[in-house]
């Protein structure tokens, strides 16, 4: 299968909330790499620069010519004097060592490295397990919304489990890092939103920081208490900082998890049942499940923005000139989808040759700090759906996807486990 750019899709009116490019948008990242690999659109935060492919993209993200200090990104669209009134918001987001550069970055990544290292795969897969057994329990054999009954809850259940804080909880922890994600991903938000967005982040961070999480975490020997108490070089984190990458944990974990593994069955109903098989064998699922990240991917984009004024040389041959402040939105998506880099490059191809160098998780030195849970979450989420359910089948009439295009994914997916009724 080889995407067809949609030439209808204009680069001049592309948004991350303009539904048009939301279902399909490879076919608009296929005619960008084409044409414009390296665009500066003024509709985004403006003024961006927007790039599709796979050099540009992974070159950039290790250019420490950049920097990731963009936690004040999606206010762009407000005058100044406004941007006030959500400085406690962003005081929250700045303290994400996602958003750090430099030595204190390197710091803090050291520092949340070590605090996540007794959470190795075999210690969490037995808990993963017993999440999704139970969520799988629960669901009618005769069809069920995958998104709603099963890949909503389940990421924020494994996290508030890592993190050590009450996993009935779900619910409210979905909707909080919701907004956030909605935040993050989107280019275009409105004041109410940003209104909203800012509630969801102090009932969060309020959440998070309580007496009740701390005793919590404490007798779980959780990640947030780990966190808390960890010193590294005579560093400990701030209480603040605690909360902070706590927050950051679930807002990049719950959203990717969701999305990978709702796109993952979706993409999956296209391939023979019997390659399915490749998700349950230990000796397959590695190279399976790496592809389904590069296929797959949730999370569209990577974002950085120019500390000074760079010219930047892209794979176009074109030089681009990138002023101090600018904004620049990396698709991994798109260079996911890259045929210089990669063979077949639109066909989900379950048993493609490693290494799979897709660029889902980043590269450099902001690779995303969550990557492993990722995997393994979604690993065992596939292996336990397909095992249980080896002739599910995709029953939606019609696909409701997500209204913010940097996560990527479906709202609802309706199955039937036993394959008696109709595919899509």
């Amino acid at each position: 299968m080889t995407v067809v750019p949609d030439l209808s899709l204009s680069a001049a009116e592309f948004t991350h909330n303009e539904f048009e490019y939301i279902p399909d948008p490879f076919s608009f990242y296929a005619k960008m790499r084409a044409q414009s690999p390296a665009y500066l659109s003024e509709r985004i935060f403006g003024g961006a620069w927007l790039f599709f492919g796979y050099a540009d993209c992974l070159n950039l993200m290790k250019d420490e010519r950049l920097s990731n200090a963009r936690a004040d990104v999606p206010l762009r669209f407000l005058p100044p004097e406004q941007r006030s009134r959500f400085s406690d918001m962003i005081s929250v987001y700045e303290r994400w060592l996602a958003f750090h550069d430099g030595q204190e970055h390197t710091r803090n990544r050291r520092q949340a490295n070590r605090s996540y290292k007794p959470f190795t795969d075999a210690a969490l897969e037995p808990r993963i397990q017993g999440l999704v057994d139970g969520l799988l329990d629960s669901v009618d054999p005769g069809g069920f919304d995958l998104m709603s009954e099963f890949s909503f809850p389940l990421p924020a259940m494994v996290i508030a489990d890592v993190l050590g804080v009450p996993v009935e909880a779900h619910a409210e922890l979905n909707r909080w890092t919701d907004d956030i994600a909605h935040l993050f991903g989107s280019t275009q938000v409105s004041v109410e939103h940003l209104e909203r967005t800012r509630r969801s982040t102090a009932e969060l961070t309020e959440f998070l920081a309580s007496d009740e999480c701390r005793r919590h975490s404490e007798r779980q020997s959780g990640l947030l208490h780990q966190l808390r108490v960890m010193e590294v070089h005579g560093h400990r984190f701030s209480e603040e900082d605690v909360v902070a990458q706590a927050a950051l944990l679930l807002f990049a974990g719950v959203a990717s998890i969701r999305y990978l593994i709702g796109n993952s069955v979706y993409a999956m109903e296209s391939r023979p049942l019997a390659e399915r098989q490749l998700l349950l064998r230990p000796d397959t699922v590695g190279p399976a499940v790496e592809e389904l990240l590069r296929f797959c991917t949730p999370v569209q984009f990577v974002g950085r923005v120019a500390a000074d004024d760079i010219t930047v040389p892209t794979q176009s041959g074109q030089d681009v000139l990138i002023r101090a402040g600018q904004p620049m939105l990396l698709y991994v998506a798109s260079a996911n989808r890259d045929a210089t880099c990669f063979e077949r490059p639109d066909e989900l191809w379950l048993t493609r040759p490693e290494p799979n160098r897709h660029l889902t998780f980043g590269a450099g030195r902001h690779l995303c700090f969550g990557d492993p849970l990722v995997r393994q979450s979604t690993r065992i989420a596939l292996a336990s759906l397909y095992r249980r359910f080896p002739r599910l089948r995709v029953t939606s009439p019609d696909l409701n996807w997500n209204n913010n295009l940097g996560f990527h994914g479906l709202t609802s997916l309706l199955v039937d486990p036993q394959g008696t009724a109709a595919g899509r």
